[in-house]
């Protein structure tokens, strides 16, 4: 009976599937969790408010000045995009 040494035995076929199978999984929980972690920075790092405060506090203008008022809508509303956008995840 003759073996051809170079092909893989269907047991070795079923465990490299099985293996393969195995790898995507994880990779598509690693890419989730990486979703995840990404978002939970946003929420829970990121004071959007407080950078916002800062931008206006370095424009020098009074708080009923036009001027503020206006980037302060401005920068409330890229904030909320910003937030819808990271929610979309």
């Amino acid at each position: 009976m003759l073996i051809n040494k170079h092909l893989p035995s269907p047991a070795v076929n079923e465990e490299l599937e099985s293996l393969n199978a195995q790898v995507e999984n994880l990779q598509k929980e690693n890419s989730t969790q990486k979703e995840r972690s990404a978002v939970t920075f946003v929420h829970n790092i990121v004071d959007f408010e407080a950078i916002r405060d800062r931008i206006l506090f370095k424009l020098k203008l009074g708080r009923q000045a036009s001027g503020y008022k206006t980037a302060q809508k401005a920068l409330n509303r890229m904030i909320a995009e910003l937030k819808l956008l990271v929610d979309s995840f």
